[in-house]
Parts: C-alpha cells; sequence; structure tokens
C-alpha cells in the first residue's frame, strides 16, 4: 500500500547552479527556496524523502560545474554532490496495479545515498540540499552501530575503486602498485587491494610524504614519497623493475600519464594498469576533452613498443550506476569493520566554497565532506 505523505515540505535550502562556470565558488548560489517534488506525481517504484547529513564533494562535481555544458541539464537549476548520508522522513510506493512494489525503507532510516549521474542531469536533485527526494533504489541502509558521517564519501570512490580491483582482476598474493593512495579513491584502492591480496600480498602505495602514515594504516606496506623524486617512473623502475619484483597489477587513482606510458620498467607484461581517470591540471571543457582523447588512445593503441605503445594493458573505470548489490557490499564492508572513509575536513552548510576549495587544490588526505543537516553534532 502507498505511504502518503501528511505534508512535505515545498522548498529546501540548497546550492544551486544553472550554468557552466570557471570554478564551484562562481557557479554555486544559496539558495532557500529550492523546490522539492514529493511523493513524485507518477512513479512505479519506492521514492524516499531524505533528511540529508553528510555529502562528500568529489572531482566529477567539479567537472559538472566546469566543464560539461549546462544543456546536457533537463532541468533550469541543479544541485551537485552525488555522494550522500541521510534519514528517511518518508518512503511513498505506488499503488499496487500492475505489481506491487516492495517497500524497503521506513522513516527514521539512516541510509547511503549514491544516484548516478544522469539522474542528477535528469531531475537536478543533489546531496547540497537540506531535503532531497531520491528513488530508494539509490539507497542503502547504513549499517548498524556506524556514524552518518562514516558513510558519507563511501559510494563514488568506493564503487570506483572496487571496481578497478575486480578490472584489473587482483587475486591473493599479488604484487600491487596504488598510485594517489592518499586520495579518495586511492585511500579506498589501498583497503580494497589489502582485502583482496591478504597478508600474503605485498602493496605499495605513492603518496606525498605527509601522508605516509595514513596510508599505511590502511593496509600498505610500503610508500614511495613521490616529493622526493623529480623522476618517479624512473624511480619506481630502479627500484621494482627486477623480474621478481616487478607489479602484478598498478591500480591509479589519480590519473597519472606520464607513469603508463613508462610502467613497463615495473609492470609485469601480463599485468594491468587500471586508472580511475586520466589527471588534468585545470578544469576547462578543453581539458577534459583532452584527457578523453588520452584514455582512448590508451585504450586502442597497438600495446607493440615498436609502434610506440607501452606493452601493457590500459583499463578505465568507466562508472555509471553500481546497483544495489555493489553499494550493499561496500556497505557491508563498512559494517564489519573491513573498510573505512578517510575524511581530509569537515565544512559547514555555509562553507561548501571552501570545501571545493580545498579539493580542487589537488592535496586533501582522504575525502572532503560538508555537514549539510543541522543538529547533527552528535555524529562528528
Amino acid at each position: 500500500m502507498p505511504t502518503e505523505p501528511p505534508s512535505p515540505p515545498i522548498t529546501t535550502q540548497a546550492w544551486t547552479y544553472t550554468a557552466l562556470s570557471t570554478s564551484p565558488r562562481s557557479a554555486l548560489s544559496l539558495s532557500s527556496s529550492h523546490p522539492v517534488v514529493f511523493p513524485p506525481p507518477s512513479s512505479s517504484e519506492e521514492t524516499v524523502l531524505i533528511s540529508v547529513s553528510y555529502a562528500a564533494l568529489n572531482p566529477a562535481d567539479i567537472v559538472n560545474l566546469t566543464c560539461i555544458p549546462y544543456f546536457f541539464h533537463s532541468t533550469l537549476s541543479a544541485v551537485p554532490a552525488l555522494d550522500f548520508t541521510g534519514v528517511v522522513l518518508q518512503s511513498h510506493t505506488p499503488a499496487p496495479s500492475p505489481s506491487p512494489v516492495q517497500q524497503r525503507f521506513s522513516p527514521g532510516d539512516k541510509v547511503i545515498c549514491f544516484p548516478p549521474l544522469y539522474h542528477m542531469l535528469k531531475t537536478g536533485i543533489g546531496g547540497l540540499q537540506r531535503t532531497v527526494p531520491i528513488p530508494a533504489k539509490y539507497c542503502v541502509k547504513l549499517p548498524e552501530g556506524k556514524k552518518l558521517i562514516e558513510g558519507a564519501g563511501l559510494m563514488l570512490t568506493g564503487c570506483t575503486a572496487l571496481l578497478q580491483v575486480r578490472q584489473a582482476g587482483i587475486k591473493k598474493g599479488d604484487r600491487v602498485l596504488v598510485v594517489g593512495a592518499s586520495g579518495g579513491v586511492g585511500s579506498a584502492a589501498v583497503q580494497l587491494v589489502r582485502d583482496t591480496v591478504g597478508k600474503n600480498g605485498h602493496i605499495v602505495a605513492v603518496c606525498s610524504g605527509r601522508n605516509i602514515e595514513l596510508v599505511k594504516s590502511l593496509g600498505a606496506d610500503e610508500v614511495v614519497d613521490y616529493t622526493q623524486h623529480k623522476n618517479l617512473p624512473g624511480y619506481l623502475t630502479d627500484k621494482f623493475g627486477g623480474d621478481n619484483n616487478k607489479f602484478d597489477h598498478i591500480i591509479d587513482g589519480f590519473g597519472n600519464q606520464e607513469l603508463y606510458k613508462a610502467c613497463a620498467g615495473f609492470l609485469k607484461e601480463e599485468g594491468v594498469y587500471d586508472a580511475a581517470s586520466i589527471h588534468y591540471d585545470t578544469y576547462r571543457y578543453w581539458d577534459l576533452f583532452k584527457s578523453v582523447v588520452k584514455i582512448g588512445l590508451n585504450i586502442v593503441w597497438p600495446r607493440s613498443r615498436w609502434l610506440g605503445g607501452t606493452g601493457r594493458r590500459f583499463k578505465i573505470c568507466s562508472l555509471d550506476d553500481p546497483g544495489l548489490d555493489m553499494m550493499d557490499y561496500l556497505a557491508g564492508m563498512l559494517g564489519e569493520g573491513r573498510l573505512k572513509v578517510a575524511v581530509d575536513s569537515v565544512w559547514g552548510f555555509g562553507e561548501v566554497d571552501k570545501g571545493f576549495d580545498v579539493l580542487m587544490g589537488g592535496h586533501a588526505a582522504g575525502k572532503v565532506v560538508v555537514k549539510v543537516g543541522e543538529g547533527e553534532e552528535e555524529e562528528e
């Protein structure tokens, strides 16, 4: 039976944007009357109304604000942040025709939410708004005993890293290099690789010196401080280029194109170089385009070194909608203590611009999180 909301809010506070801009600071404005439609006028699935507690900022949000032309959106204004946690206020299921819809959530449930990008482009809905209506299929329950802030930032980077580990075919006992190991994707990747390779595997992580202890605490056996090596590919070749010392696979959460081009020196011939993206220093449409071109060439260019190839397979993590199975798997790992979200900093709802400044700086150690909800002090 449908659960009818008695008096849902008509508007909510939200950080919105209406056009492409040069930075999140110039793109975003705080609206005190952003419309909320709940229940949806026509829906064949369960929809929940969420009071958002915490939202994580991701590089994908910066790309949406600065690189993707706004005509790809279907709404007059949109809200960023696809990665957030909150509490269910109400649940709505359609009338049981032609078939009943199972209700998964009830008011008071604490949830982790991760709507895909295409949903945001279609609806304009994101996590930087106090109240969010969202299809229940994009939510999973927060594990018992975990705080809402612990689930913020779990899904986008966690699903990305998990997909990389699976794509590369990492297995128990493997030697793995993790690049960008202190970032959002990298910090999740270190833990997921550790969980996969087991105690007999070996993880070498690349990050800056100030984050060495963090990365070791996540499961790395060795850490390379890239700031101490002007020629990082050369150093890795010298140190790990021996026949018994090369890596089985490389997980790159940063997107170091120069490292991929030189990886034959320290990656086994049958190994996979799996990248989350190809890094670009500035967020502009042209930079995004060049990154996409490099990705395409890495994938399709002949591997033969006689033809300018690296001699090693390149894979890119293309994450759209991970589905409930993957989200449930990561939530289960969080609940079991096998995975945690490394948090760089937490910002107030009125400090979203400062949070984006940290993220754009490129040196956040873990996730940059925004406290969206009011009265959540006990969660920190």
